[in-house]
This record gives C-alpha cells, structure tokens and sequence, in this order.
C-alpha cells in the first residue's frame, strides 16, 4: 500500500466508529403532513463507499478475479414513506414503504460475493426493502400499558437481541453494495410485540430472502427488562423450510441443513452492577443451542461473553473491552452436522458486533468453526467523533475450512483501526483500515503468506 494510500486510510478510517455512528438512524423525514391523527412522512437515505484490498486472500488473490489488489464502489439510495393513523380510542394504524437503488463498480470485492449466485460485474439492483403495515393498542386496554399490543405484517426489518443470530434478513452480494449492505428486511413477516414493563414478548415468523436459501421459522422471544440493570432474554425458534439449491441451481448444503433445526438461546446485556456504584462496567453474553433437522441431525452451539470498562473520569472517556466468541465446527468422525449455523447475524451496536474482524470476519470465516479473542479500545474525543482499535485472535474449533483438512487451529491475527464522525444530523462519515496477518491453517489453506490489509471508507445521507 502506498504512502498515500495509507494516509488517506488513515484519515477516513478515523471516521467511523465503534459506538454505532456507522448506520445511521432511521425516522428522518423531507417532508411530513400531520391532520386529526393522520401523518405521513416522505425520507430518503443514501450511501457511497470505496473499498480497497491489498493481498488479497493472504496473496492467494481474488477468489473469482485472482488479482491481489482488488477496489470497487459500492452506491445506493432509498426513498421512503411512512403514514400513520391515530384513532385516539382504538389505536394506532401504521406503514412504510421504501425502494432501494444498489450499485458496485469498478472491481469487486475479494470474496467474490457480488458475483456469487446470479451476481454480474458490476451488479446492482432495484427492489422493494420494506413494504408493511400494522397496528398499536395505544391505551385502548386499560390498566396495561400504553401499545401493550403491536402487531404487523410484510416486509420488514426484525431483529433479537444485539443481532447474534437474527438481525438481516438479505444477503447484497449479488444485488450489489455487499459491504454497505442497505438490504436488511425479511421479505415476508408476521410479527407480534406484547409489551407489559418490565416483561416484553415478540412472537413472529420470518422468511428471508432467497439467497438465504429462502429459509422460514416461526418463534418466540422473551425479554426481561430493568433500569440499572440490563436486559435478560431467551428465544426459541424453529425453522420450517430451507430451499437446498439457489436459483441458479447451486448446490448449498450449510443453509439447506437447516431446514428442521430448532435454536434455543439465553442471553444478557446491560449494566448489572449499577446500584453497587459500578455502572462503568458492561456484561453482554449469549448462548445458542441447535439441535435437529430434518436433511441433517444438527448437534452444534455458539456463544460469546464479553466485559467491558468504561473510564468517565479520563479525557476521550475510554472505553476498554474484551470478549470471547465460539462457534462449533462439525466433527467428520460422527454422524451428527455439528457446525453453528450463524442464521441472520448483524450489525447492531458498532464495530466488532458480529462481523468480527474487517478481513476475516467480513470475507473469509463467518461465525461457523471458529473461536475468537477481541481486544476493544474505544475513545470520544468529542461529542460527535469516536475513534478506537480492535485486536482480534482467530482459531478454528476443528481443523478444517469449508470441508479442507487443515493440520493447524491457527487461523490469523487481525488489527482494526476504525472511527465514526457525525457532521451533522444528516451526514455520517465512516471509514476502517484493517490488517490481519495468516497463521498456519490460513496458509496451508490459501496457499500464501502475506498480510492481508483492507481500507474502507463510506458516507452515509439520511433525510
């Protein structure tokens, strides 16, 4: 990478940070009408990014163009409007609907995604991203609390938790702009909320889109919820059906084995020692069983634990923290499928969380067969700038990747230097830079042994 290069990184990736600036929130709206209890909102949201990779593949080069060096953009834009209706005793009536534009040129990324299952050179795509309509209780129940009920059907977003295991319902390879990701809507959904403080419940069905094999499941998750505490959680959910061939006629075997499961999770996040006088200290951890299946006998689980120590009383408020993540990997030696299904993992609350690692995480390993270490150093030199590194360690869980015997766990070390800068209420400026160097079971598998860098650098609209 040149000097240039480097600098340029650098001073892009110092805009992107890791307490969530990264996406940019929701709700913004051009222009609005509010009449006895009907309002509708028109918003739009966009993005642009460019994108660098140097050895790409640890030197192997590009999975589908060979080249070590690969660049691309990556573009969208997505119109939206919302309506709502308050009956003032029966409730409130509501919608949205949105298009979104996507748009990857000048190279793609070194995974190959944007070409993968029905993908061009340059993909890029049209479609609907939310499409769905529902409806709150308000205060028609009296003595429970205000929209006790919601329920909504269609197209939507939906997630659980910090997005372990359901938090994007699309994969954007293929319809372009695979790193900025704007598509996170299942295509179908019924999705009922009770909300009775400090109890909350959501009972739903999902189907994700086809490149997720068209995957259904039908659950249920229950929350308990405190001030001063955090949130604890369990979730049950049970997959219906899961296409065993893409539309193109691929074979896909590790999303068509999960047509059957059942996922049992726990999980924790929050400040639990607040009335002790420690409300620096953050806890977050979940545990995911999946067992079943009806193409497979699934026997696999996943976890990760993590602590983190916010310093207030220090400049930049630095925030220190560490977790460990596992992720099954199958046993060739039995008859059971023992590796983790990731599902419809996320980014929910910044950097690390739960595309870990800008190279491995985002290209190579994929929350399956893997135990990791995460090193986090988050610092807030202002109000509007974050700026932070991670450190992480991967290791395999068994020794093989995708199915290639491999003689080593030691997969690769990886160094994140990323931030988020807020220029205003509308525009997000955000960037990484990342470098992960292989270890022996990466070597053995890409057949190189060069450090692997990536610089990513994007701006967010949102009106």
């Amino acid at each position: 990478m040149s000097k240039a290069r480097w600098i340029k990184s650098l001073l892009l990736g110092l805009l992107a940070a890791g307490v969530g600036f990264g996406a940019a929130p929701a709700g913004a709206e051009i222009y609005a009408i509010d009449y006895n209890g009907f309002h509708a909102g028109a918003g739009l949201s966009a993005a642009m990014g460019t994108f660098h990779t140097n050895n790409s593949n640890f030197g192997a080069g590009g999975v589908k163009n060979g080249d070590k060096d690969n660049s691309w953009f990556e573009v969208y834009i997505m119109p939206s409007l919302n309506m709502s209706y308050d009956t003032g005793k029966f409730g409130t009536f509501y919608g949205e609907f949105s298009y979104v534009g996507t748009q990857t040129f000048g190279g793609i990324d070194p995974a190959g995604f944007s070409q993968t299952f029905g993908g061009s050179e340059n993909p890029g795509d049209w479609e609907s991203e939310l499409f769905y309509a529902g409806w709150k209780s308000g205060n028609l129940i009296p003595g429970l609390p205000e929209n006790v009920i919601d329920i909504s059907f269609g197209e939507q977003v939906f997630s659980v938790g910090d997005g372990f295991l359901i938090a994007d319902g699309e994969f954007d390879g293929a319809k372009g702009c695979y790193w900025i990701a704007p598509h996170k809507s299942f295509r179908e959904t019924a999705i009922l909320k009770v909300n009775t403080e400090p109890v909350r419940a959501d009972f739903f069905y999902l189907k994700a889109d086809k490149d997720y094999a068209d995957t259904e499941l039908y659950g249920v998750n229950v929350e308990y919820i405190k001030d001063g505490f955090g949130t604890l959680g369990a979730s049950w959910m049970t997959i219906t059906d899961a296409n065993a061939f893409y539309e193109d006629g691929v074979t896909e075997n590790f999303y068509a084995n999960r047509d059957g499961m059942d996922v049992w999770s726990v999980r924790f996040q929050g400040n639990p020692l607040t009335a002790w006088g420690l409300e620096e200290l953050f806890l977050s951890g979940e545990y995911a069983d999946q067992a079943g299946g009806d193409r497979a006998d699934v026997d696999a689980y996943g976890y990760y634990v993590e602590a983190g120590w916010t310093f207030g009383n220090l400049p930049w408020t630095p925030t220190l923290s560490y977790r460990y993540a596992f992720f099954s990997g199958d046993d060739a030696d039995t008859s059971d499928y023992e590796s983790f299904d990731p599902l419809f993992y996320g980014f929910l609350r910044g950097w690390g969380t739960h595309f870990m690692g800008e190279v491995v995480g985002e290209y190579h390993l994929f929350n399956s067969n893997q135990q990791i270490q995460m090193v986090h150093l988050n610092l807030v030199p202002t109000d509007k700038l974050s700026v932070g590194a991670i450190y992480y360690n991967f290791k395999l869980d068994k020794n093989n990747i995708f199915g290639t015997p491999v003689t080593s766990d030691e997969y690769a070390d990886e160094i994140n230097l990323y931030a988020d800068y807020a220029l205003n209420d509308n525009v997000w400026l955000s960037g990484v830079f990342g470098c992960a160097f292989p270890g022996e079971a990466a070597e053995q598998y890409w057949g190189d042994d060069q450090a692997m860098m990536v610089v990513e650098a994007y701006v967010t609209f949102t009106f």
